[in-house]
């Protein structure tokens, strides 16, 4: 029966709450979009068949990914309904009906684990059944109401306060039967953006049966861009051993601690440490005391002299020299000049908020440094507040302190500086020197 079920992934969505970053499902992750991991855990448990809903603007990303990974079966389908997973699935109604399903949201990393011990569930007679993962911190998404093994309610994006539960719906439902989905969704009506969870609701109510599925695993998702963070870090902890490619070039005085990916052609300089779990991408040079700690390094960067970079995501043809980079995230084609730093920790060490469409949200992160687009250049001497988002194409001018986001195709920088010239009073001798070098010389 396994083999017979289609997997829907919803991969049209326009991504906008994870600016300045861009097309969440085809984020690269060690080299491969995160669709890739995806489908191979699908493909991995027997799943070949697939549909995957897509939008115009990554039209060219999706047919990319279809020559590029030739393995996997995919059928595809432009999403024209722009209601959110509603719209989704409606605009794939007429090749899902009369079709087992699984529905799958493209962006959520979990174990291996998760898809064979659901598959091992599903019972012919099992309508529909919806995974669900109880939560510590208040999560956006659908929160479920269980009795006895059965989902009676969900309910989308409630207030922090009126959550029924602590458990929420993790994108991966099945139903034997999408037609009875697809007339619901039809019929419902709201302004809001959860027209598919209240078709659910409506469906318990009536008496249709959803079986919960419980998850202790690890859940990550990318919905804001500061989730880029705990994807990868996920991703990292993977790594086993030190897996250092053959044409991997590294100096005797250079210092691999821990668990690491090296890939192809990396050369890394004397003096340099790189502790893992960290991943390095292919043709990156590391240089001569530099630091790397618990990082994702795309290919063909230069981590020039003195940079520090912790606990970081940083894309491919990346540049810098001499910079400060903390738990931030930098997408393909940055460069930072000597002495910029993307500060992470606030003063008062307080948790870090960020404007997402108008709106304040919660990080829920005391370390956040900056969320840098493509093709960004940030000048000499410029200090990035903590969680500032700088968009793709923008300049920041030398000795910029950005504290607020900057849009993209922006050039911020300090247009006059005030100060003041006037005659020089004072001398010094090297006396001090001197005396301060023989004391420093003695044993």
């Amino acid at each position: 029966m396994i083999n017979k079920i289609l997997a829907v992934i919803l991969a049209g969505g326009d991504s906008s709450r994870f600016w300045p970053l861009e097309q969440k499902s085809f984020f690269p992750i060690f080299g491969k979009p995160l669709l890739y991991y995806c489908l191979s855990r699908l493909k991995k448990e027997g799943i070949n068949d697939f549909l995957i809903v897509y939008s115009d603007k990554n039209a060219s990303l999706l047919n990319e990914f279809i020559t590029s990974y030739p393995q996997f079966h995919i059928e595809k389908v432009v999403q024209k309904d722009p209601r959110g997973m509603a719209g989704a699935v409606l605009s794939a109604a007429e090749l899902i009906s009369g079709r087992k399903v699984f529905i799958v949201g493209s962006e959520e990393v979990y174990e291996d684990s998760l898809v064979h011990n659901l598959i091992k569930n599903i019972q012919n007679d099992t309508q529909s059944l919806i995974v669900g993962y109880e939560v510590r911190d208040y999560v956006p998404g659908g929160y479920l109401t269980v009795e006895k093994g059965l989902i009676k309610r969900i309910i989308e994006k409630p207030a922090r306060d009126k959550a029924p539960s602590n458990t929420v719906s993790i994108v991966f439902h099945y139903y034997n039967d999408p037609k009875v989905l697809l007339n619901y969704l039809r019929k419902i009506k709201s302004k809001k953006d959860d027209i598919y969870e209240k078709a659910l609701d409506q469906m318990m109510k009536d008496g249709y049966r959803f079986n919960l599925f419980p998850y202790k695993g690890f859940w990550g998702y990318l919905k804001y861009p500061w989730h880029v963070l705990d994807t990868v870090n996920y991703f990292l902890d993977g790594i086993r051993g030190q897996n250092i490619a053959k044409s991997a070039k590294i100096d005797t005085r250079a210092t691999i601690k821990g668990p690491v990916f090296i890939g192809e052609d990396v050369r890394i300089l004397e003096y340099a440490k790189i502790v893992g779990p960290t991943y390095i991408g292919d043709r990156t040079i590391v240089g001569n005391n530099v630091m790397v700690r618990k990082s994702m390094i795309g290919a063909n960067c230069v981590i020039g002299f003195a940079s520090e970079i912790g606990r970081s995501y940083v894309g491919d043809n990346c540049w810098f020299h001499t910079n400060y980079i903390g738990d931030s995230i930098i997408a393909d084609n940055v460069s930072m000049g000597a002495g910029a730093i993307l500060a992470n920790l606030r003063l008062d060490e307080t948790p870090i908020k960020s404007s997402i469409n108008e709106k304040i949200i919660q990080t829920n992160k005391n370390k956040l440094g900056g969320i840098v687009g493509s093709n960004v250049r940030i000048g000499v001497n410029s200090s990035i507040m903590p969680g500032v988002k700088i968009g793709k194409n923008s300049f920041v001018g030398a000795g910029v302190v950005l504290d607020s986001d900057l849009d993209q195709g922006k050039f911020c920088f300090v247009k006059k500086q005030n100060y003041m010239i006037k005659n020089n009073k004072f001398s010094v001798s090297d006396s001090f020197r001197r005396e301060a070098g023989r004391k420093l010389r003695s044993p």
